[in-house]
């Protein structure tokens, strides 16, 4: 399974982005992709402010995230999803949102530890704490 952070997800649909074919092919890679409940609204907010006022483009290419996000597994984020983001970021320094989606796959990773989980991210120190809590992380570079 694959477990997206919103700043990698979002490369998939910013073609200028470094990284944007590596993280198509991820996405189009595998049956199952997965996250946080969160990466809706990250993902969403971040390409409706990077498309600007092309408001076509913008609703086509949110028409397009929403439709992979329907097959996506989300984790819901409920009060134990956010007491693990608060150990994450007392242990590593994290912003907030980046601590949420790592609790999700860290607890993803928990709950089936011989599934082989990969958690991608275009955030360095998320790249980081996730490696050190012993996930497999596929980074991006935005």
């Amino acid at each position: 399974m694959t477990l997206w952070d919103s700043s990698a997800l979002v490369m998939c649909y910013l073609p200028a982005e470094r990284d944007h074919t590596k993280a198509k092919n991820l996405l189009a890679s595998g049956p199952r992709h997965g996250g946080t409940a969160l990466i809706r609204p990250e993902a969403t907010s971040a390409l409706v402010r990077r498309r600007g006022r092309d408001r076509a483009g913008c609703d086509a290419v949110l028409a397009l995230l929403e439709s992979h996000l329907k097959a996506f597994d989300l984790v819901p984020v409920d009060d134990s999803l956010l007491d693990r983001s608060v150990a994450l970021i007392r242990a590593h320094a994290l912003r907030s949102a980046g601590a949420i989606h790592l609790a999700g796959a860290v607890q993803a990773w928990r709950d089936v530890p011989k599934a082989p989980i990969r958690f991608v991210t275009a955030d360095a120190d998320q790249a980081r704490a996730a490696r050190t809590e012993g996930l497999r992380v596929v980074e991006l570079r935005p």
